[in-house]
């Protein structure tokens, strides 16, 4: 068996409709398709940022070097796109690029061998536990409580939110013009946060989610005054995810610190050494797809760190290892997998069982696909 081609599908204008809102968001997805000469085709999608120069790289670098190749020999696949494209090991457009081609890879493995890749890379946990990420900076006060009632209504109690999303003009920003041009008082979070736990009570697990966005003087504020709500992570508040300032927050806080969703390998190995993180976040569509977060969960799994974070991909990361400890659900994303893909297996009571077909167990909803394609 080789691989005989590489197809990108580009999905645009997709609608989803988180609860309470009125009119649906438009969402975009590439999905990669690598195909063999026997017919199996293995299904991925592009991680991260800069689709575009991803799409340029998979089409002009990696799909004549992997052509003809055995898609079977995942490691060594691996470690060639590294050193013949990447010898330096920066993250970027070849992190994003070679973790969507490994993703496609294992879904190849598993349909060959007819097994689940989860039970492929080891199977530990058919079952694992999920949180909602539903906190979006889209909602208001009253909305952001109402819409955790309404997870914790269909018996979802591991709820996160986004914080961190004002500028200093005290507009809703989520990127801004860098990190340090944020707003430095954490009281409107406080009191989001405050509202949502007045409303689900104290037996429902919270997390908060900075996305990068904070010096550490401000992370650091926003730690003390979240502290009152226990907080099971407060998940990537420093910029850049900088391991030593990381680090320094841990020590100046009692909330357990999660960080790394979109780092490679080698960052996420920084951040384990340098004691930055309470919870490894690994996530496959950029760490270098499950050949490289395997190798991570492991690392994690030695220094005694559960793993955590990820998408309808990465469960099949967490059910194979004994440290798989929560995967997320986050609304929007979520909504659209379930829109371009047929039966994926979602959240029950706070749980996701795993699926036993074969590969990734993914199946395109073709009507889907032939509607929002990008022509």
């Amino acid at each position: 068996m080789k691989i005989a081609d590489i197809e990108i599908v580009e999905l645009q204008n997709i609608p989803v409709t988180p609860p309470l809102f009125k009119q649906p968001v438009r969402a975009a997805v590439r999905i990669l398709k690598v195909k063999t000469d026997n017919g199996l085709v293995g299904l991925s999608q592009f991680g991260g940022f800069m689709h575009s120069a991803t799409t340029a790289f998979i089409q002009q670098d990696l799909a004549p070097f992997l052509k003809g190749q055995d898609p079977l020999e995942n490691e060594r696949l691996m470690h060639q796109m590294l050193w013949k494209y990447n010898t330096r090991a920066h993250a970027g457009v070849w992190n994003f690029a070679a973790s969507a081609v490994d993703v496609a890879l294992w879904d190849i493995k598993g349909k060959f061998y007819n097994a689940p890749v989860w039970r492929l890379l080891g199977g530990a946990q058919k079952s694992i536990p999920a949180y909602i990420t539903f906190g979006l900076r889209a909602y208001n006060r009253d909305e952001l409580a109402e819409a955790a009632k309404y997870w914790v209504a269909k018996g979802e109690t591991r709820l996160k939110i986004q914080v961190g999303r004002s500028n200093i003009r005290g507009a809703m920003d989520p990127a801004g013009a860098s990190g340090e041009h944020r707003e430095d008082n954490p009281a409107e979070d406080e009191s989001r946060l405050g509202a949502v736990r007045d409303a689900v009570g104290d037996a429902v697990e919270l997390m908060a989610d900075a996305n990068c966005l904070m010096k550490l003087d401000a992370a650091v504020r926003w730690c003390k005054r979240f502290e009152p709500y226990n907080l099971m992570w407060f998940e990537e508040p420093i910029v850049h995810n900088d391991p030593h300032l990381l680090a320094q927050l841990r020590k100046q806080t009692s909330i357990p610190i999660a960080a790394s969703q979109w780092e490679n390998f080698f960052k996420l190995a920084d951040l384990v050494k340098q004691d930055a993180v309470d919870f490894l976040n690994i996530h496959v569509l950029s760490v270098g797809g499950f050949t490289m977060g395997m190798k991570a969960a492991g690392l994690a799994h030695a220094f005694n760190l559960p793993v955590g974070n990820g998408d309808h991909f990465d469960i099949h990361l967490h059910a194979a290892v004994p440290n798989g400890w929560r995967a997320e659900i986050h609304v929007n994303n979520w909504l659209t997998a379930n829109t371009v893909y047929k039966d994926l297996p979602g959240p029950v009571n706070g749980w996701i069982t795993l699926t036993e077909k074969p590969g990734l167990g993914l199946e395109l909803n073709e009507d889907v696909v032939k509607e929002y394609r990008v022509k």
